[in-house]
């Protein structure tokens, strides 16, 4: 009996014993695919371009100096300042070039007098000649028929002849005045340039610098003293080297196309200063040099960029210019008209070994890894001051769930940061996922919610 009972319990605790283990090697249930957010690739007119490295250089460089001798006696500017052409900046002692040019008006006022003089000399001798000719002819006459002495023809003649040669010596004496006028006009033209000179003024519109010579100092001893530069800021140079094969491929699109060609025509170009500015100014290509530095394989290339005042995120000017002479800039060339294009948002966008990708989901909602060639960013926020709303691309969900019973509702629109132009890769219909890439791995499943990707608003 006791055997018996031994044998029943032992056969139901090995029983026990295998549920157990079937309950522990039962599989567990499969875990919920990840949510994600994806969108269908926009489309947005792109420009393909080239980039350079440059810099920027002054159109034009003029330098202030003092032209004649003296004491500076004012300081007419601020430095660092923009000025208009014409401005006044230094002033000289003027006392000893106001003496000179009064002595100079003197001298100007005698010689004329002096040609007043001979002139009035000229006409009475003149008239004198014509008396002792009246009065030699009639002597003459009373000669001829006996009546007259010879002594008195002969002092007739003398008369007529000493008259002739006074008249000769008054007409080189006008003809020595007017010479001697010519000369004190030219040396009162020339104290009244020295006397412009005291007041120095600017030749162009630029900024100025800082002055070089202060008040109370002599200048102009013994050459023309430098006293300060003024550089042309409202435009600027861009010079940077473009290789041989991509002036090549340009000429060759431009035979195609019909784009512009230097130097009868001028190609757009675009600029930003590397690290410090997102924004990419205008410009355009003025000169392309007529040979290649066969050292390097490149042509130097000139653009002109206009330098606009900075301002700020409210749109306000100040009085400070966006570019400087000297600054390392990025430079953009575009290879062709602008073309539709897919774009995505840029966080979408994963780096690895080889090179930039993207995740789309495929059949059965399964992530697939795509390889894609970028192309420009062509949008990204932009800067404003607080409570001001700039127009811009956003993530629109067209299809929100209910809301949830307790807690806010979830966000039916999001803000893009910047967009980008993919130029090979992806295709319209792919579904790119744009949030929750963690989450994401290549060959598993995804729970996708589509998202709409809406552009900018027109102002």
């Amino acid at each position: 009996m006791p055997r018996q009972r031994f044998v029943a319990f032992s056969g139901l605790l090995i029983a026990l014993m295998i549920v157990g283990c079937n309950r522990q090697k039962a599989a567990p249930p499969a875990p919920k695919p990840p949510a994600v957010t994806v969108v269908r690739p926009g489309t947005a007119p792109v420009t393909d371009y080239w980039e350079y490295n440059g810099h920027l250089d002054a159109i034009e460089t003029v330098e202030v100096r003092a032209r004649v001798k003296g004491y500076l006696t004012k300081v007419l500017f601020s430095s660092g300042k923009e000025i208009a052409k014409d401005t006044p900046l230094y002033e000289i002692d003027k006392r000893e070039y106001l003496t000179a040019q009064t002595k100079a008006k003197a001298d100007v006022a005698k010689a004329k007098a002096d040609v007043a003089k001979a002139t009035a000399d000229i006409q009475n001798w003149e008239a004198q000649i014509q008396f002792a000719l009246a009065d030699f002819k009639r002597i003459e006459e009373a000669v001829s028929k006996s009546v007259g002495s010879k002594t008195d023809l002969d002092k007739a003649q003398a008369t007529l002849d000493v008259n002739k040669a006074q008249l000769i010596a008054s007409k080189a004496a006008r003809d020595a005045s007017v010479a001697a006028v010519e000369s004190a006009e030219a040396a009162l033209h020339t104290t009244e340039i020295q006397l412009g000179y005291t007041d120095i003024k600017a030749k162009i519109a630029g900024q100025i610098g800082h002055t070089i010579v202060d008040e109370g100092n002599l200048v102009g001893q013994s050459e023309p003293t430098l006293l300060n530069v003024i550089i042309k800021v409202d435009q600027l140079y861009a010079y940077f080297d473009v290789p041989e094969k991509d002036m090549l491929d340009y000429l060759r699109e431009a035979n195609r196309l019909g784009l512009p060609t230097p130097p009868s025509q001028r190609i757009p170009i675009t600029i930003r200063v590397p690290g410090h500015d997102a924004i990419w100014y205008p410009g355009e290509i003025d000169y392309v040099e007529a040979r290649i530095n066969i050292s390097t394989g490149t042509v130097r290339v000139r653009g002109i960029i206009p330098n606009p005042l900075r301002q700020s995120a409210a749109g306000q000017s100040s009085e400070v210019r966006v570019f400087f002479p000297g600054l390392f800039i990025h430079v953009r060339v575009p290879k062709s008209p602008p073309r539709p294009q897919l774009v995505i948002p840029e966080d979408a966008l994963m780096t690895g070994q080889e090179g930039r990708f993207l995740y789309v989901v495929g059949a059965n909602n399964m992530v697939e890894k795509r390889i894609v060639t970028l192309g420009p960013t062509i949008w990204k926020t932009p800067a404003t001051e607080l409570g001001v709303v700039a127009p811009s691309w956003v993530l629109i969900n067209p299809n929100p769930g209910p809301p949830p019973e307790k807690g806010p509702p979830p966000p039916t629109r999001r803000p893009i940061k910047s967009m980008v132009a993919i130029m090979a890769g992806l295709k319209p219909e792919d579904r790119v996922i744009v949030d929750g890439v963690q989450r994401a791995r290549p060959g598993s499943p995804v729970s996708p919610e589509e998202w709409a990707m809406n552009p900018p608003a027109a102002k």
